[in-house]
């Protein structure tokens, strides 16, 4: 029998419950927060682990996790997957005046949404085979959701089954959804506009009072309600703004909208003209910050549970760390320039105020640097081992996974298919990040710059190649510089990330946030450099993911670079130009040769101690 690869993955949508309560790991701090009462905007890159939440905080995943029907679970969670929702791509409504633009989209959404909700309802898992809740549902089709349809729009709900009631619903908000659909895709065939004659529905005057019946139902008493909305970046523009209208009504009593994006979620603009704030209208959850600020050990233990249930989920009994082994020979040649430090430090010798804080700080800095002065290249250090494989994963479970996926796949390639792999090589290991790095920079990356020959009707998602060259160029020229400092004699050297000492310019803003949207660097925020002044500035942090390309140590990064915004506008178009400015050396000659940091240049540069 043919092994099962246990880091196969499927989107969370596709999951039947069993799968998504068995593999979803509830270990991160902000998991209340989603779960709690209140409009909530879930960020960040794709591959966090967003949908998977809202997948888990469905009805059938919470009835099976709970091992209860749908009376007993404490909110109904609803799903609303907007990534390959048809309307979101229809450019001919913008030819609608924008009044009218508003309504018809407001009234595909209302539609749309629904569909799934009564969609997401209508499994008959859910329920008991209970006389009451059939008869209260009916209740509901009849009393509550008729009344506020056109007339004429009418189905037989009388025997029907508390599951066959919800089908029904959702049939018939299909139906008007695609009757407006159908108006929409019309116009592309004539120059005139013409009227639209369908009923029009819309969010307060419709959703809420409606929505807000379901606790008559009986087996649905007082239940906290979720609309789970998922990937609402892919909203155009006016349908963003119909969104957060939603968002400012604030009627989270009745519907508490949880809406995940990606970091190029449109605007915050409502269709009045006005914005929605925090905390008065939402409160925003920035899972990048969650899992790679000060809640790392948090995200290492979501990873090592997500990884051993897989494997137990295909008959492997292994821990993480057995799984993923590391190169022994290198760990313990580190832990030998750890000892030395170790020795030092009792010699009163060491820099570092603790005995493990030089061990910490140089060891495997020192390694590295060992390779690249023995060898003239960094290609021996072996990436490898559980928690390395962690740090590389940038805090995107994706990452890992899509990584561990590909392992597992070489490791069955030297098989006949039906034999178990006990774990992964650490060469297997080691090439696999490595081959990833690179084709996340070099081939990934440039794909953003590739346009479609009719690109029309692409709205805000098309990247100038201009803006994509910069970005590689930054990220270059970065990775360059974290590598001279890893392999210098400074006291910090385990620099991955920069703050600009100055003010940042409107090109550089752009390019650094181009990198957050696309998952090239995460963003949070320190204390400035300038104490006096006091306040926080922004802090960029590279996608550890790269680490390979530069020979870079992913395991623990405690320095902030400061860097002139000058300096980062000349990298973008200049790569090597960061590098020069360090020292006399060619840029073309081995990196770790140069001289760093130059007292002349210490108002340009500067690293500082982190966290």
């Amino acid at each position: 029998m043919a092994r099962v690869n246990p880091f196969q993955i499927k989107t969370p949508e596709k999951l039947s419950p069993d799968e998504a309560a068995s593999l979803f790991v509830d270990v991160f701090t902000d998991y209340q927060k989603i779960k709690a009462q209140g409009h909530t905007f879930i960020m960040g890159p794709r591959g966090i682990g967003k949908s998977m939440i809202f997948r888990y905080l469905e009805p059938d995943c919470q009835c099976v996790s709970q091992k209860v029907k749908i009376d007993q679970i404490e909110f109904l969670g609803l799903y609303i997957p907007l990534r390959n929702a048809s309307f979101t791509t229809i450019t001919e409504l913008t030819r609608l005046e924008r009044n009218a633009a508003h309504i018809i989209n407001e009234h595909i959404m209302v539609t749309y949404a629904l569909q799934k909700v009564f969609s997401s309802l209508s499994n008959l898992n859910l329920y008991y085979d209970n006389d009451d809740w059939d008869i209260s549902a009916r209740k509901f089709y009849y009393n509550e959701f008729l009344p506020r349809l056109p007339v004429g729009n009418y189905a037989n709900c009388e025997k029907a089954k508390i599951y066959e009631v919800f089908d029904t619903m959702a049939k018939q908000m299909e139906s008007f959804y695609r009757q407006a659909i159908q108006y929409a895709k019309k116009l592309s065939f004539t120059k005139d506009v013409y009227p639209y004659d369908g009923p029009l529905f819309d969010y307060l005057d419709f959703v809420v009072p409606l929505i807000s019946k379901l606790s008559s139902i009986e087996c649905f008493p007082q239940k906290t309600i979720y609309f789970l909305i998922d990937d609402a970046h892919c909203l155009t523009s006016l349908q963003t703004q119909v969104l957060n209208f939603w968002v400012s009504t604030r009627t989270s009593g009745e519907i508490s909208l949880k809406i995940s994006s990606q970091y190029n979620y449109k605007h915050y603009y409502t269709i009045t003209g006005s914005t929605i704030d925090t905390p008065h209208d939402y409160s925003e959850v920035d899972m990048t910050i969650v899992y790679t600020g000060k809640a790392k050990p948090t995200y290492k233990k979501r990873i090592t549970e997500i990884i051993e249930k897989r494997l137990l989920n295909v008959g492997i009994s292994k821990t993480a760390e057995e799984f993923f082994p590391c190169n022994e020979e290198q760990e313990r040649k580190i832990q030998e320039i750890a000892n030395q430090y170790r020795i030092q430090f009792d010699e009163g010798k060491g820099r570092g105020n603790k005995r493990s804080d030089d061990a910490l700080r140089y060891a495997r800095p020192d390694y590295i640097k060992n390779l690249l002065g023995t060898s003239k290249s960094g290609s021996t250090y072996s990436y490898s081992g559980f928690e390395q494989l962690v740090h590389l994963s940038s805090g995107i479970a994706r990452s890992f996974l899509e990584s561990a996926y590909k392992m597992y796949a070489e490791e069955l390639s030297g098989t006949d298919g039906t034999q178990e792999i006990p774990f992964i090589t650490d060469s297997t290991q080691n090439t696999i990040v490595r081959d990833d790095a690179n084709h996340f920079l070099f081939d990934d990356l440039p794909k953003y710059a590739k346009v479609p020959e009719s690109s029309s009707n692409i709205e805000e998602d098309i990247y100038p190649e201009e803006d994509i060259d910069k970005l590689s160029n930054l990220i270059q020229a970065l990775g360059g510089l974290f590598r001279q400092i890893l392999v210098s004699e400074r006291s910090e050297r385990r620099v991955f990330s920069i703050a600009i000492s100055d003010a940042p310019s409107t090109e550089v803003e752009k390019i650094l946030n181009l990198g957050i949207q696309l998952g090239y660097f995460h963003c949070s925020t320190i204390g400035r450099k300038d104490g006096k002044s006091g306040g926080r500035t922004k802090l960029y942090i590279l996608n550890r993911r790269l680490s390979p390309i530069w020979t870079l140590d992913p395991t623990s990064f405690a320095g902030y670079l400061f860097v002139q915004n000058y300096l980062l506008e000349r990298a973008m178009t200049e790569p090597f130009s960061l590098l020069r400015r360090l020292g006399k050396d060619s840029p073309t000659e081995e990196m770790y040769q140069l001289t760093l940091f130059d007292d002349s240049y210490m108002d340009e540069f500067s690293v500082e101690e982190g966290e």
